[in-house]
């Protein structure tokens, strides 16, 4: 982990000295939320460092992008699962003949669980080490409200990347060291709060 997290730092590095360091932030954070994962984290914090006087325009800009990159998501997730009409596409109608376990009493289950909690999810999606494409596409399989769905992305990634560039501008590298030595700790204490609550909703 800790290599990886090394060799992704370097590469975004390289990227942060670009003058297209800007384009770069805007493009990984609309395709992390919209068709393919990106570290985001790492790279604003990255770039964030080396041009800490732009921290809180990279912060408006990650945001903006991760809300219109969601929004790709949440289109794909709609039209890949359902039709105009509301019947399910033959994608979807495949999936659930041939996954174990999916079928459509336990995709309505899925749903209620989302609609009701989908607001904690997308709050708690911030920490878990999860692409953002996930609840984005979730949200469109799920018929989520779009503009519910819209402001609360808007909203949540906002906080988050002004409290980063915050802490960047404050702190500096310190930041950068606090999150290479407890990776591994957040990650595994953020999946098991998800767990327990995922669990506690399924039971109650």
């Amino acid at each position: 982990m800790k290599s990886l997290l090394n060799q992704t730092y370097a590469w975004t590095l390289q990227l942060a000295k670009s003058r297209y360091n800007l384009l770069f932030i805007f493009l990984f954070f609309f395709l992390d939320a919209s068709i393919f994962p990106f570290p985001t984290t790492i790279i604003f914090i990255t770039i964030s460092l080396l041009h800490p006087s732009q921290s809180y325009y990279n912060a408006a800009l990650a945001a903006i992008g991760m809300t219109t990159g969601s929004l790709v998501g949440y289109a794909f997730g709609n039209y890949m699962w359902l039709l105009p009409n509301g019947e399910f596409t033959a994608f979807a109608q495949y999936l659930f003949l041939h996954v174990p376990g999916l079928t459509i009493v336990n995709y309505h289950t899925i749903q209620s669980l989302y609609l009701k909690w989908g607001y904690s999810l997308l709050c708690v999606s911030t920490v878990l080490p999860l692409p953002y494409q996930f609840f984005s596409v979730a949200a469109g399989v799920f018929k989520f409200n779009i503009y519910t769905f819209s402001l609360v992305t808007l909203l949540v990634q906002s906080v988050r990347f002004l409290i980063l560039a915050w802490l960047i501008i404050k702190y500096g590298d310190g930041v950068k060291l606090i999150f290479q030595k407890n990776l591994k700790i957040i990650a595994t204490c953020t999946i098991t709060t998800g767990l327990i609550i995922f669990i506690y909703n399924i039971l109650t």
